[in-house]
């Protein structure tokens, strides 16, 4: 039942949830290893994963085949092959470990009424289409969930937050999205809790949260900018002492309108549904802490292979060593991120990951001078605008022979002024690039939907999406 005058087309559906006594003793299982020393640490990850390739050539006929020998040589994890997106949809029933989880039973449980619920009493299943929109289904038996949830609260005592603290997290509002079976397990045993996603009417969010008073609000960064809109407009009235980003690429400009808006940090969060939450700052907001205990993350180039500290990858490779119903081994994720060199001030032994622009579909292409094009990531590129007075929200996309900018404006803008604004302010951030001859088109709209079950804003869409 929706809280707080809520309806319930506009809340997340009811999932199903875990025991919390058994979360809170894998919890502290994972807070114990936050003081472990790094070569205890390390050598404890490489044992995890030896177990899980054992698991996987044994129990997998996909595997079996495909990394049988590099397993009984005890090869590095550089020599297997990597995972696509691709792979593991055409592969579903080879890979997982449970036969009775064919890819059309998980099909047939992700569309219908009882998505929420566990699959055969037993399985937790999501599914992503991403940024790539390519679909794929992923499903963690309940072992694996309790791990996943209890690495979220281990990340949220580095902050600060306990089990008594009012927390809140306005995510997807479709259980097929990993934000929002989390928020729901996290807000499990909170009663007073709203149930809130980012596609609840604005003014019904407003009320639920001045009724509830959260100390941490988890949400996305783009969110987060609507509730700051609130907040200062005097509708919103609250003063969480922490705010966390989760699901989008936060950008400096959103820390900044948080700290002016409520004098409270935003702590970064590192996730995605096909793995799990693989990270999170600490108050310290020096990098984000990689949970090395649960995965192994590298980051690559182009090539698959490693990039050094402080130098972007082109991707990441995620193995994940605690899912054995659908091990994914080296699973290709498009994510622009960048290592830190060295650990956290605080002293924990976790690596830190310094930056995670985006994903690489994220990327413009734009004509320069000579007949070159250059590459562009749209976080960078949307900067000059978030400087621009009336902005609220913006999305690009290709054009042949240049970029289109969709602009959602404050009311009472002058439209030709702020889009003239615009075109120049992109134009002066391409021209160290020698692009800024490229056509800028500007289009002035009412509303950028949000889209796919995790009801993101799409930073960049297709010229037919727009």
């Amino acid at each position: 039942m929706a809280q707080h005058g809520v309806p319930h087309q506009y809340s997340p559906e009811p999932v199903a949830t875990l025991d919390l006594d058994v979360v809170n003793n894998r919890t502290a299982e994972l807070i114990a290893r936050n003081v472990w020393p790094r070569e205890q640490l390390i050598q404890f990850q490489h044992e995890q994963l030896r177990k899980l390739l054992q698991h996987a050539v044994s129990t997998s006929s996909y595997y079996r085949d495909l990394i049988g020998n590099l397993v009984a040589k005890d090869a590095p994890l550089q020599e297997f092959p990597v995972t696509t997106k691709a792979l593991l949809m055409a592969n579903f029933d080879r890979i997982v470990t449970d036969k009775r989880l064919t890819r059309t039973l998980v099909e047939q449980h992700l569309s219908s009424a009882q998505v929420g619920a566990a699959l055969l009493g037993e399985y937790f299943v999501l599914a992503t289409g991403g940024t790539t929109g390519e679909r794929g289904i992923f499903v963690y038996d309940r072992a694996g969930w309790e791990l996943a949830v209890a690495n979220v609260l281990r990340f949220q005592r580095l902050i600060g937050i306990f089990p008594t603290t009012r927390t809140i997290g306005i995510g997807a509002p479709s259980p097929l999205h990993i934000s929002n079976r989390l928020f729901a397990q996290l807000q499990a045993g909170h009663a007073a809790a709203p149930r809130l996603a980012v596609t609840t009417p604005l003014a019904e969010v407003v009320a639920a949260l001045n009724a509830y008073q959260p100390e941490l609000l988890s949400t996305y960064p783009s969110f987060l900018r609507r509730l700051a809109e609130e907040q200062r407009a005097g509708r919103l009235k609250i003063a969480p002492r922490l705010l966390r980003s989760a699901a989008e690429a936060l950008t400096p400009d959103v820390r900044e309108l948080a700290r002016a808006v409520w004098n409270a940090p935003v702590i970064n969060i590192y996730g995605a549904t096909e793995v799990g939450v693989l990270g999170q700052e600490c108050e310290q907001i020096a990098g984000m802490h990689m949970a090395e205990d649960l995965f192994v993350m590298e980051v690559v180039d182009q090539t698959n292979r490693p990039v050094p500290a402080g130098v972007q990858g082109a991707k990441v490779l995620v193995t994940p060593l605690t899912n054995y119903v659908l091990p994914v081994i080296r699973y290709e994720l498009s994510d622009l991120v960048t290592m830190a060199d060295g650990s956290c001030q605080c002293g924990s032994p976790l690596a830190c990951i310094a930056d995670v622009q985006g994903r690489r579909e994220e990327t413009l292409r734009i004509p320069a001078a000579g007949g070159t094009c250059v590459e562009v990531h749209a976080v960078p590129l949307a900067t000059p605008l978030l400087q621009i007075a009336g902005v609220r929200q913006y999305q690009f996309a290709q054009l042949d022979d240049g970029i289109r900018i969709r602009v959602m404006l404050a009311a009472g803008c002058d439209l030709a002024e702020i889009s003239a604004a615009i075109e120049q302010a992109i134009r002066t951030f391409l021209a160290p690039l020698r692009a800024d001859t490229a056509r800028i088109e500007v289009e002035i709209v009412d509303q950028i939907e949000r889209t796919g079950s995790a009801a993101k804003e799409k930073l960049v869409a297709s010229v037919n999406e727009c």
